[in-house]
């Protein structure tokens, strides 16, 4: 991971967007929730997928 400093989603910016105006703290808090547990998901299928990719690459020089 690079040394960027992760900042999570406020309720109030959330609420910012549009569609999520009217949701109830909870609502938001669950969403922010399952919007965090799917951005890591997929950045842990991009690392794979880089190390996939350099290890394929070692196997082709070989």
């Amino acid at each position: 991971m690079n040394s960027k400093s992760k900042k999570r989603l406020s309720i109030d910016e959330l609420k910012s967007y549009p569609g999520f105006e009217n949701y109830t703290d909870e609502m938001a808090e669950e969403t922010i929730a399952s919007l965090e547990a799917l951005s890591i998901l997929f950045y842990e299928y991009y690392q794979k997928t880089i190390q996939e990719k350099e290890r394929l690459k070692n196997i082709s020089l070989k």
